[in-house]
């Protein structure tokens, strides 16, 4: 019985469905969803939602992920984004179930990534009166979602249909829209809420794949709404949406081809962003003509690809902030800023610290990104257009612009070789070494995901520039670690290439009930857990040092004493256990590439390994400020 049901009002039984008319409708939506480009329903298992679940499973066209808990169901379809650029569709029943999608909505809207969330609701006639799993839905998310609809309660006839169709599309383009992020459809659906038996006939129909000739997404549709309007299937055909691309404004061209003129000392600083094969060109080739380097964050796509040939693509930018010499040396005039904040806070500061005179900002996302509040020219979007235009009319750069972007090039070169050294030592074994196995066994064309926290920071220094194609992602939207195994789940799943997960032991903890899937289904991931036995990123944070005087233990390393390889045999992974550099480079071979997922538990100290990592540091910029000599 469902909590304070006597409340109900006796009026609200006399309410009742149409199972024909609901499926008529939720079928014509999911095939709708089909025809303009979603292809994952991620579906959390409840009641209010049976309509939703039953019409995602048997509509041609859609692969379905079933996955108990909502809130590793968001991130996986956050994944499935993130990896295909199209929006996953989530499916879940009413009430705090719903709830759980928030933190992935929360990432989704800030890192741009489309998503669609579907939630079941009670109808307008059991809302506050009592009826259980009833919560106001509707505002739920807040300001993230792009747009949020209170869909109607669905109903017979070919215009309920029509809405049915527009609405799918209308989210779709909602979702992937500039900027894209997630998009709410509360739907209300009264019982009775299991198909009658010709609606399961019209469904089967779906399931053994009925093609009315033009194409998985029509036979659908036609199929669908032949439950409820036989005579006239095509009136339900969904709207295509399409979008025109951002071109450089001639005077926008103008001006930074008057500034990359007269400016000596730029620096481009690229940090988090989606791939995008022309935008990665135009800014190699604009670097190499201006002869300013480029310091890619390990999240910027651009540390991979063929536009690394002959342009001054850099690795090392974090290193080079932390080199004093060099630092106070080589300040830039002019920066030029794409992409999300980097990851580097030695980096941003020692941007600021340096005061250049111009900061221009190309806002790529549609939403404010530059947090330094030094930026005096902001270009929104078109930033391949405009590179590519002002790169075609630079000169070749001077001498002097050369030597500057070589300093750049060499300084990098020797803090990475330094900092190679020192992690590849037998004898430290650490975070770092980890973090350059990982770089070194990834095959072309594989995925990396990073957890926040340390080892998207390890990989910004260990991830080295290569030719080959690697992507690259991280949740650096809201920057947390909650959701970070589901979301490289469903990016594994949606791009089937072999994919490798970076993350730490808190993060890998925040997370167990995304390994349900991993049970169920075949997905090519390696996890990488480095394992130092709590929070070890609080130990680089100044209250370290005041130790028990702040109870640093209890309140912020927080060491959990769990045997994380437990969870390979939990959730039935292959474990493999790394304690050295040829262990660890012995599992990745073995592991990486493998048909589903695995569980790679490196164990580190952490107070070793923050000394080691400390050690390699400063090692590394003494090499960058040794060789420095008349770079500046």
């Amino acid at each position: 019985m469902a909590p304070a049901e006597s409340a109900i009002p006796a009026a609200a039984t006399a309410f009742r469905a149409d199972p024909d008319a609901v499926y008529a409708c939720v079928g014509q939506f999911f095939a709708s969803l089909a025809e303009a480009g979603v292809e994952h329903v991620v579906i959390s298992p409840g009641s209010r939602s049976t309509p939703l679940a039953i019409a995602a499973e048997l509509v041609p066209g859609l692969r379905t992920w079933i996955e108990l808990d909502e809130r590793a169901a968001g991130f996986f379809a956050l994944g499935v984004g993130r990896a295909t650029g199209r929006p996953a569709a989530l499916v879940c029943t009413s009430g705090t179930a719903a709830a759980n999608y928030l933190p992935a909505v929360v990432e989704a809207h800030h890192a741009r990534v489309p998503l669609l969330v579907l939630t079941a609701d009670r109808p307008s006639e059991l809302r506050d009166f009592g009826a259980g799993q009833t919560i106001e839905q509707g505002g739920l998310y807040g300001r993230s979602p792009r747009w949020a609809v209170e869909v109607p309660v669905p109903e017979a006839g070919d215009e309920a249909l029509r809405h049915a169709g527009i609405l799918a599309a209308r989210a779709v383009a909602r979702a992937t829209g500039w900027p894209a992020g997630p998009v709410h459809l509360n739907w209300p659906l009264r019982e009775p809420l299991a198909p009658s038996p010709g609606v399961r006939a019209a469904l089967a129909g779906l399931r053994d794949g009925t093609r009315a000739g033009d194409g998985a997404g029509a036979a659908g549709r036609t199929a669908t709404a032949g439950m409820a309007a036989p005579k006239a299937p095509r009136a339900s055909r969904t709207p295509r949406f399409s979008r025109a691309l951002f071109a450089a404004d001639p005077r926008d061209v103008d001006e930074l081809v008057a500034a990359a003129t007269g400016v000596e000392r730029g620096i481009i600083c690229a940090g988090p962003m989606e791939a995008d094969t022309e935008r990665a060109s135009a800014l190699a080739e604009f670097a190499a003509q201006a002869g300013w380097p480029i310091l890619a964050d390990p999240a910027s796509s651009l540390r991979s690809g063929r536009w690394t040939a002959g342009s001054p693509v850099l690795d090392g930018g974090d290193l080079l902030a932390r080199a004093s010499g060099f630092a106070a040396a080589m300040r830039p005039e002019l920066v030029l800023r794409i992409g999300d904040p980097p990851v580097s806070k030695a980096g941003r500061l020692w941007l600021e610290a340096a005061a250049p005179a111009e900061v221009w900002w190309l806002d790529e996302g549609g939403q404010w990104g530059e947090p330094s509040r030094r930026v005096t020219r902001v270009v929104e979007g078109g930033a391949a257009s405009l590179l590519r235009a002002a790169a075609a009319r630079l000169p070749e750069p001077p001498a002097a612009e050369r030597r500057w972007a070589e300093g750049f090039r060499s300084a990098a070169a020797r803090g990475r070789s330094a900092l190679v050294a020192s992690a590849n030592d037998p004898a430290a074994f650490s975070g770092l070494t980890v973090a350059l196995a990982i770089a070194r066994a990834l095959p072309p064309d594989a995925r990396l995901f990073a957890s926040n926290s340390m080892p998207i920071r390890l990989l910004d220094l260990a991830l080295p520039v290569r030719r080959e194609p690697l992507a690259v992602h991280c949740n650096r939207g809201a920057a947390g670690i909650d959701g970070v195994t589901s979301t490289a789940l469903g990016a594994a799943a949606a791009s089937g290439r072999p994919s490798v997960l970076f993350t730490g032991d808190l993060a890998f903890l925040h997370d167990l009930t995304g390994l349900l899937i991993a049970r169920r289904e075949a997905i090519p991931l390696t996890i990488v857990v480095l394992d130092d036995g709590g929070g070890g990123i609080f130990s680089f944070l100044p209250v370290a040092e005041q130790g028990d005087a702040v109870a640093y233990d209890r309140l912020f390393r927080t060491p959990h004493s769990i045997d994380l390889a437990r969870a390979a045999s939990l959730f039935e992974l292959e474990l493999f256990a790394a304690e050295s550099l040829a262990e660890l480079e012995a599992a990745l071979a073995a592991a990486i590439g493998g048909p589903r997922v695995s569980l790679v538990h490196v164990r580190v100290d952490a107070e070793r390994n923050a000394a080691l990592f400390r050690a390699a540091v400063a090692r590394a910029c003494a090499a960058v400020d040794a060789g420095l000599g008349g770079a500046a």
